[in-house]
């Protein structure tokens, strides 16, 4: 049980130490909470804000690339310093809450033409997991600006009868697949989508995407994850997949977790240890309440996403162990790993003759 001992001690210090603050939350008076206004975006001019709704939601591709179903959803989100932008995230439809790019977008007149730039984030690794799923909840979007992102290339668009269609104006440097520059075109058309990418040699030569097979289509599609904005200030982006248990009194939970401050910062993570955190559900004293909150109806090998308020995390004192201030809104990446029942826990408690002596956190 030592092993077991270690795992709740090294969990300490993102859930458990603190603990007082969250018993104070919970004992005291209930802070006065108003959750912040969803994101409502001011588009500089009607023509702007059709081609914004037109790409707004979620699209999948209606073929397999590279073996998988592309999932793509855009949402306004907002950029310090930048007008019209949109949050856009790729993802595969097997593993939604790991998505293979982040990006931006951003509508601008450029001549009295509508032009998509797009860009790329510069905000190192280890912040990027922040944005993941945040689509749900750009009200939280974290605060980047125009000096956190990296152009890549412009899109020129001319509205069409149900949409619009566009292309690279000239081409842009690159360096995949071998190429030195690459063009790209996008075309809208009512609920089809279709983006076309192509690579050129040194020599002028096409080097990738010459086929018409080459462009990849997208439909409108249902949302990849589900979104429950509770009354109490949590919001839960849940990926699924939906497993064969969910947890119940007593039950030994083994969840891998990223936490995030809204600034972006990571202050702790399980992987980082390559140890889950471990312990009873529901987990009381154990945990923020937050935390608690957001197991429920939580399958085993499931992924969600989790945004708590201060008040249900540590309170106005913070942890300061962890680098936490007070009054902190609290992200967090979750995984299921592993739901023990409460019926083998205390089976195995049986055999070794103690049953939880691994899991007290005090």
């Amino acid at each position: 049980m030592l092993k077991s001992r270690f795992i709740s001690t090294a969990m300490c210090a993102v859930l458990a130490c603190g603990v007082a603050n969250a018993q104070d939350a919970k004992s005291s008076e209930q802070p006065a909470f108003e959750a912040p206004a969803q994101y409502a975006p001011n588009w500089s001019d009607e023509g702007i804000a059709k081609i914004a709704d037109q790409l707004s939601g979620t699209w999948r591709t209606t073929d397999a690339v590279g073996g998988s179903t592309l999932m793509m959803t855009v949402a306004p989100a907002p950029v310090e310093g930048m007008s019209d932008t949109l949050y856009v995230e790729g993802v595969r439809a097997e593993t939604p809450w790991e998505p293979y790019r982040n990006a931006i977008f951003q509508l601008y007149r450029y001549k009295d033409e509508v032009r998509l730039r797009t860009y790329e984030f510069a905000v190192g690794s280890a912040s990027m997991g922040l944005f993941n799923g945040i689509w749900a909840a750009t009200e939280y979007f974290p605060s980047v600006s125009r000096d956190d992102l990296i152009a890549t290339l412009d899109v020129e668009l001319d509205e069409t009868q149900n949409g619009f269609s566009g292309s690279t104006p000239y081409p842009y440097p690159t360096g995949v697949g071998g190429a030195v520059e690459m063009t790209s075109s996008i075309n809208l058309d009512g609920d089809s989508l279709t983006v076309a990418d192509r690579g050129y040699a040194a020599d002028g030569s096409v080097v990738w995407g010459a086929d018409a097979d080459s462009a990849v289509e997208y439909e409108r599609a249902d949302s990849f994850a589900s979104v429950d904005r509770r009354p109490d200030g949590m919001i839960i982006v849940d990926y699924g997949p939906q497993g064969d248990h969910t947890p119940h009194e007593g039950d030994e939970l083994h969840v891998h977790y990223d936490g995030y401050l809204t600034d972006g910062t990571r202050f702790d993570s399980s992987y980082s240890r390559d140890l889950p955190f471990v312990f009873e559900y529901p987990p009381g004293t154990r945990a923020i309440t937050g935390w608690g909150i957001g197991m429920e109806g939580f399958s085993n090998g499931s992924h969600r996403k989790l945004i708590i308020p201060g008040y249900l995390g540590y309170g106005e004192r913070g942890n300061p162990r962890a680098n936490i201030p007070g009054d902190a809104t609290l992200v967090f990446n979750v995984w299921m790993a592993h739901i023990e029942h409460a019926e083998d826990v205390s089976h195995e408690g049986h055999d070794h003759g103690d049953s939880h002596e691994g899991h007290n956190h005090d």
